[in-house]
């Protein structure tokens, strides 16, 4: 089985242009960014998911392009190896655009209920991650078999 080679460029066209940060642009364009809290000194604090989010894009906007150079001299691509890469890709774009805190919420006061909490959601993100990376070195190993 099968898939174009383009078609393949797309969908990791429009997952890079999900992923970009468009809540922190606002943030990113305006004046207050770059000025310092610190009199004299020169700092910009940025928020927490802004780099792994822009990390993320700019690695996705890298596969979107490897993909395009490889439709000009590949038509077709394995569909298993396409979809592998796609379902390792997907759990990292969408975990880091969803509040895992708010779902995990609970009630308790309790220390020991809301450190478990904590720990779940940076085991998500950290294995979500690790799906991501592994996703990027199985795509870029076939893209070099490919260009043999």
């Amino acid at each position: 089985m099968v898939i174009k080679t383009k078609k393949a460029f797309i969908i990791f066209a429009i997952l890079s242009a999900f992923t970009f940060p468009y809540l922190y642009l606002p943030l990113i364009l305006s004046y207050d960014f770059f000025s310092s809290l610190i009199p004299g000194w020169h700092t910009a604090i940025y928020p927490y998911p802004l780099i792994p989010a822009l990390i993320k894009f700019l690695l996705l906007i890298l596969v979107s392009l490897f993909y395009w150079k490889l439709a000009k001299f590949k038509n077709e691509i394995n569909f298993k190896k396409f979809i592998i890469h796609f379902l390792l890709t997907v759990p990292g774009i969408i975990f880091s655009k969803v509040n895992l805190y708010q779902l995990l919420y609970s009630d308790s006061a309790e220390p020991k209920n809301f450190m478990f909490e904590i720990q779940t959601v940076v085991c998500i993100r950290v294995l979500a991650n690790i799906l991501f990376f592994l996703g990027l070195i199985l795509f870029v190993i076939y893209y070099k078999k490919l260009r043999k």
